[in-house]
């Protein structure tokens, strides 16, 4: 069932061109949003859970992406993780630069880094044995 779920993804090009839009979007609304315009839930008590899982999607679906166009044996796993990692310190700045109400939080980007080195480690995992 994984191996399937994994081929069809490796198979649908334009599908996770779209996830990865989708998530990149959905990534930069949700931290580059005044905090105002996001409303009020008992969910942001669990603010570092969600970069974690942001940041965790946003790199899986980069991975499946670069599966996609280079082929899984040229896909170099490192670069994903570093560019899930710059892209969470990358927001992290532009908040800190933002005249209005966020800050930059070295925890948020911890999470993001965590996020994105457990999705490269499962990446690496899906590369070396569903698609080598």
């Amino acid at each position: 069932m994984i191996k399937t779920i994994i081929q069809f993804l490796v198979d649908h090009k334009l599908l996770v061109y779209f996830l990865f839009a989708l998530v990149t979007l959905a990534t930069l609304m949700l931290t580059l949003l005044p905090s105002e315009h996001l409303g009020q839930s008992r969910l942001y008590r669990y603010d570092k859970l969600g970069h974690f899982t942001l940041f965790f999607s946003w790199t899986i679906v980069y991975g499946f992406l670069s599966f996609t166009k280079r082929g899984a044996e040229k896909t170099n796993i490192l670069a994903i993780f570093l560019a899930g990692s710059l892209f969470g310190i990358g927001i992290e700045l532009m908040q800190w630069a933002m005249p209005f109400n966020r800050s930059l939080d070295i925890y948020d980007a911890l999470a993001d880094i965590l996020g994105s080195l457990t999705a490269a480690t499962l990446l690496k995992i899906v590369k070396v044995k569903y698609l080598t």
